[in-house]
């Protein structure tokens, strides 16, 4: 059986007794979009961190230095898409880095540079 909803139904504002639920309250569907939209922001702020500590290069220059496309290099440190594996190692052989660190945040074994910049 189907469910049939009526089309002018915000289903994410949440209501009481049909009025909207005052501002003390935390509106979970706005929450559950942000986060949706960028899954990979700690990775993202990772990659931020070694582009900086590395270089005073702009997000462009460095995307460019590396053969990286800018709007790809952005959607990765905004962390709205994730650096595929290839891309990571690439970073990984220039800067002494390891796959630990930019996809799970794990500083061992990191140059003291980078362990500094964060």
């Amino acid at each position: 059986m189907t469910a049939i909803y009526p089309h002018n139904v915000d289903y994410c504002k949440t209501t009481i007794g049909g009025l909207l639920e005052s501002s003390q309250f935390v509106n979970m569907c706005a929450m559950a979009k942000v986060t949706e939209a960028t899954p990979y922001v700690e990775i993202g702020q990772r990659l931020q961190a070694v582009r900086r500590a590395e270089s005073t290069l702009s997000q462009k220059e460095w995307a460019e230095k590396h053969g990286f496309g800018a709007t790809q290099y952005n959607n990765w440190e905004k962390g709205v898409r994730r650096i595929n594996v290839d891309e990571a190692e690439k970073l990984c052989t220039l800067y002494g880095l390891t796959l630990d660190f930019i996809y799970r945040g794990r500083l061992s074994g990191l140059p003291e540079n980078i362990k500094n910049a964060l």
